[in-house]
């Protein structure tokens, strides 16, 4: 139990620092409303139980100790999200009503909180590190389970709570005020995180 809660805290701090999730949630939350949000939050999760499914089956071991094969994901998360980044430094600099950006960002959410977790080496990499001792212990699959559920159940939580706190009245009112520096910060950053990624 011990082990778990550990396991638990690390990952819930893992969730809590700012990155490219939690700027595509903020992206989307105020492009789109909640359930924008709460769709792109399903897109994380979901990324994050692919994640911890091939970790605990082994296959992020195998993927990790091929160079070529681990290359082409990192190559492929850092030209999504320099992608994204590049959409949404544009998207600051419109000057026309955005209700069909936030439509279209509607129906994309889940696709783009997927893919931008889903191809994160990074990620990758930090379920690798923490399955590797949970598999040390020889656990039965209930527990592996719990432990495989854990991360999935964290972020969905977590992120869903800052939906619920972006999307009340008076940060809506400040958010809208700072819509286009706002969508502007987070396309550098997801350029940014890009560039890292793509340089290792």
């Amino acid at each position: 139990m011990t082990e778990w809660l550990l396991f638990a805290g690390i990952t819930l701090l893992g969730a809590m620092v700012p990155g490219a999730n939690m700027a595509i949630v903020l992206r989307n939350t105020l492009g789109g409303g909640i359930r924008t949000g709460f769709v792109t939050a399903a897109g994380l999760a979901t990324a994050l139980l692919v994640h911890a499914s091939l970790s605990l089956v082994g296959i992020a071991t195998l993927i990790s100790q091929s160079p070529a094969l681990f290359g082409a994901i990192r190559w492929l998360g850092s030209a999504y999200l320099l992608y994204m980044g590049v959409v949404y430094l544009l998207s600051s600099r419109k000057t026309g009503p955005s209700d069909t950006t936030a439509a279209a960002g509607s129906r994309h959410a889940f696709a783009e909180g997927l893919l931008i977790s889903l191809f994160n080496p990074k990620v990758l990499l930090f379920f690798l590190a923490m399955f590797s001792q949970v598999l040390e212990q020889h656990l039965g699959w209930a527990e592996l389970a719990l432990y495989g559920l854990t991360p999935v159940t964290i972020e969905l939580a977590w992120l869903s709570l800052v939906v619920l706190v972006l999307t009340r009245p008076a940060v809506q009112d400040w958010l809208a005020r700072m819509r286009r520096r706002i969508e502007g910060a987070v396309g550098v950053t997801l350029m940014a995180l890009g560039i890292k990624v793509g340089l290792g």
